[in-house]
């Protein structure tokens, strides 16, 4: 009985189930609602976002930076919401004495901008991304040019 609930839990929802987003017309479900303020345009908002494909989690805050011995540790990742996402490049070791071996982290699709309003802290939501220009355009990591995927949100804190 207990790997029958382990499915079940993994079972994916239907996309008849999402609802279409106003903003920028992606469907999206929400897995948990989350408390407090909602998220609007022109907060900053700080969250753990997951982009998958095909069952892969491609691209992910939650191991963001690889520390010497290549152990990683989550970055959340700050944006203010309803504006356009820039990604800055930092060096490799330009933090933390030189601690960290990586790049800034990676790199969050554009939806990700828009698909947190009407969010609330600790909530947790999944963006069905079939448009191109709101994912990514010339791939990412195992993610193909323009290729559909989930991305699976969840806000940390709006500040």
């Amino acid at each position: 009985m207990p790997m029958f609930k382990k499915e079940l839990k993994k079972k994916k929802v239907p996309l008849e189930d999402y609802t279409v987003s106003e903003f920028d017309g992606l469907r999206f479900y929400d897995k948990e609602e989350g408390r407090g303020k909602q998220v609007q345009t022109g907060d900053k908002v700080v969250v753990h976002f997951d982009c998958k494909f095909k069952g892969i989690d491609a691209v992910s805050s939650r191991y963001a930076r690889t520390l010497g011995g290549n152990r990683t540790i989550a970055e959340p990742f700050e944006f203010t919401a309803g504006e356009r996402i820039l990604v800055s490049s930092k060096v490799a070791g330009d933090t933390a004495g030189g601690l960290f071996a990586g790049g800034s982290g990676p790199r969050p699709p554009p939806a990700l901008s828009t698909a947190v309003l009407g969010m609330k802290p600790g909530g947790k939501r999944t963006v069905y991304i079939d448009k191109p220009e709101l994912g990514y355009v010339k791939g990412n990591q195992e993610i193909p040019a323009g290729a559909a995927f989930d991305l699976e949100i969840e806000v940390l804190s709006v500040l």
